[in-house]
């Protein structure tokens, strides 16, 4: 979220718009375009971008996108909904003539009005949410032959709202009559009510893109051409939410070999590119904001990276503390949580378990932010009940009650992106831990998280990097622990009887610890506990051999995620490999089906990170009916790759039963793209030793 408070100034702008309808103009296509059935370059494509364009408008407070696509498969249809993407709060404080209220409505594309003045507010991030509206949508389809088919409608009429994150809002509008072959061209404008926001460019796309071009004009106060006097524009400054002026406009920039942006003399940056790659479609890659061809722009109030990070937590700092602040209340039920003779470690469990206890009114939000509320934790401990980042600052309340030695940690989630201190913007921060100081070990913890278990942060939050304040009071940066293996792991266990016909029956058990078990229990405290016993039997319907059914019957530990989750599985049906006097079973009961997650491919482009490492274990018993006897012995086998993934798998025959034990560890969470080809032979093996069958006969009767 980009959020900026406006500090008035004794001075005017002057007023400079340069008429939009030089951008973004409808074009007559060309014979070429019309005719394109492939892209020579774009082997293979669905659609190509034959034409993007952005502008940001700071000082008139709207982005415009204008696009010209081309179809050219059935796949490549989907692009006749088009998304647009746009930032869910506003928030900022101002005084004096704050002159750039939105002033328009209207479907058409002339600069909004700068005529409003007043309506100030304080710094209020959870009152008060600034206008946004997406506007002056205008498009139409161009078949293969010439024909247009023109988009009408109003923006109301257009537009739909889908479910967005937790920042943005998602809305669709759809394109006309598109078919293979045809050419999608569209233009609209989002605009923000007294606002200003830098923007990010996403230069890569989904599809190859022929040409693109950007341009960013910046807030007032950083135009080359500001005069005093001038008529027009406002008489606001922009502020960072520390208070301080923003001076300075920098870039994170990630770009084509050869390629730079600098601004023009008159202080606004352009950008144009050509043959833009699109973005990879790689399972298991990366958050790719930290990956792709972009730009992400930012005001700031100083460039210099050390004194950024500390003004930046000296701030936040200060407002943690007056909202954790010791009252009576935290001192209470510190005593009545706690023993006098409760070691730290007991101290901070205790009081971790009562914050878990509390309902968090947002279970689906998994990053706890680090914007400080309002008001006190007091509340939050009178209602018992909070949202995640409220819940978190509360525990870091009472444990500095109960003595601890304890610090909140501002973390980039994994999920989202990487941190990366260059780039001086909080809004990377998106999630926060607490760091305790007990018996000279750090540790954190995840009270935001619910269901997280203590001492198990949530798996983006694992790795994550970040800023924390130190005990001498300077900024570090931090890095959370990884997990060991065994702390993520699924446990399958049980014995299941075998009849001559092929019958199969038994009870199993299925346990899980760690991400898994804060999932599922997160599902059942959303939707209750049949909505958990249906998302385990289908995910148990896609493990089973063909023929068989298997039910959840009970889930224990719903209730107490220090404990493993544990389901009860009822097993029945018949396998279908069985003939005569023989019988065909599947060496591992869950891994029939399963195939390689790594498929092969001829070159992969970016890492491999996986949500975290983990492991699998599985011990299966079949009783066999009297007289059957196993042709041959199942081949053993324990592969390790290096420090990445060891397996193993062993089979044990008593007089008329066989237990399977199997181990599958993987101890990474990244991997350079150099190294896929390695993972997928690794899990390639794993699965020819998995899919062993076991070939039971039957022994004739004594005396034939």
């Amino acid at each position: 979220m980009r959020s900026h408070v406006l500090l008035r100034l004794a001075l005017f702008l002057p007023f400079v718009i340069v008429p939009l309808a030089s951008y973004g103009q409808f074009q007559p296509p060309t014979k070429e375009e019309l005719s394109m059935a492939s892209d020579p370059k774009a082997p293979g494509a669905d659609a190509v971008i034959l034409y993007r364009e952005e502008r940001e408008d700071d000082p008139h407070h709207f982005r415009s996108v204008y696009a010209r696509v081309k179809v050219l498969t059935e796949a490549g249809k989907e692009l006749a909904t088009v998304k647009v993407v746009y930032q869910k709060r506003f928030v900022y404080n101002a005084t004096g003539n704050n002159s750039s209220h939105m002033g328009s409505t209207a479907n058409h594309w002339d600069a909004p009005d700068m005529n409003q003045s007043g309506q100030d507010r304080p710094w209020d991030p959870f009152s008060f949410v600034g206008h946004v509206e997406v506007t002056a949508i205008e498009g139409r389809t161009i078949h293969s032959d010439g024909t247009i088919i023109p988009l009408t409608g109003s923006p109301a009429d257009l537009l739909k709202l889908k479910a967005g994150s937790d920042q943005y809002n998602e809305m669709t509008f759809n394109m006309p009559s598109v078919e293979v072959g045809s050419i999608i061209e569209y233009r609209y404008q989002v605009r923000y009510d007294r606002f200003q926001s830098a923007p990010e460019w996403q230069i890569q796309q989904p599809y190859f893109v022929h040409r693109a071009h950007y341009q960013f004009i910046p807030a007032d106060q950083f135009s080359a051409t500001r005069t005093k006097g001038g008529a027009g524009f406002g008489d606001s400054f922009l502020m960072a939410e520390n208070g301080e002026p923003e001076t300075d406009i920098r870039a994170a920039v990630i770009l084509p070999g050869g390629k730079t942006l600098q601004p023009d003399p008159t202080g606004q940056y352009t950008l144009d590119l050509s043959d833009i790659p699109p973005i990879p479609n790689e399972a298991y890659a990366p958050p790719l904001g930290s990956q792709i061809y972009q730009v992400s722009f930012y005001y700031t109030y100083t460039p210099d990276e050390k004194e950024f990070w500390q003004k930046e937590m000296n701030w936040w700092t200060r407002e943690v503390n007056r909202y954790i602040a010791p009252t009576s209340a935290l001192k209470n039920t510190v005593e009545e949580t706690c023993g006098q003779t409760d070691s730290q470690l007991d101290k901070a469990r205790k009081l971790y378990v009562l914050v878990q206890k509390m309902e968090n009114t947002n279970i689906n939000q998994h990053n706890a932010g680090s914007v400080v509320p309002s008001g006190s934790v007091e509340d939050v401990l009178e209602n018992r009940k909070g949202s995640p980042s409220q819940l978190a600052f509360l525990y870091l309340g009472l444990v500095r009650v109960a003595g601890l030695t304890a610090r909140a940690e501002r973390i980039a989630s994994r999920e989202n992106r990487m941190f990366s201190p260059g780039f001086l913007s909080t809004n990377q921060l998106d999630a926060m831990v607490i760091g305790l100081d007990i018996d000279g070990k750090h540790i954190t913890v995840d009270p935001g998280v619910k269901a997280a278990p203590f001492q198990t942060l949530y798996w983006s939050h694992a790795g994550a990097g970040g800023v924390a304040m130190g005990a001498n009071g300077k900024v570090e940066t931090v890095i959370t622990n990884l997990p060991e293996t065994n702390e993520n792991a699924t446990v399958r266990v049980g014995s299941l009887q075998v009849t001559p016909q092929g019958q199969l029956s038994g009870t199993l058990k299925v346990g899980f610890t760690g991400q898994r078990a804060i999932s599922l229990r997160q599902l059942a405290l959303r939707a209750g506990s049949d909505a958990l016993k249906s998302e385990l039997d289908g995910m148990l319907a896609s493990q089973v051999p063909a023929g068989i059914v298997a039910r959840v019957d009970r889930v224990a530990n719903v209730d107490d995620s220090s404990k493993q989750l544990v389901a009860l599985v009822s097993v029945s049906g018949i396998i279908e490999s069985h003939a005569g006097n023989r019988l065909i079973l599947p060496r591992l009961f869950f891994e029939s089906r399963e195939s390689n997650p790594f498929p092969a491919i001829e070159s992969r482009t970016l890492p491999v990170l996986m949500p975290y490492a983990g492991q699998e274990q599985e011990q299966i018993t079949y009783t066999l009916p009297a007289g059957y006897v196993l042709e041959g012995k199942p081949d053993d086998a324990v592969l390790k790759w290096e420090q990445n993934a060891v397996y193993q798998i062993k089979s044990k025959t008593e007089a008329n039963s066989i237990t399977t034990a199997r181990v599958l560890a993987r101890g990474f969470t990244e991997l350079d793209a150099k190294d896929y080809g390695q993972l997928h032979d690794f899990y390639q093996k794993v699965i020819v030793s998995d899919q062993q069958q076991l070939v039971f006969t039957a022994a004739a009767p004594t005396g034939q």
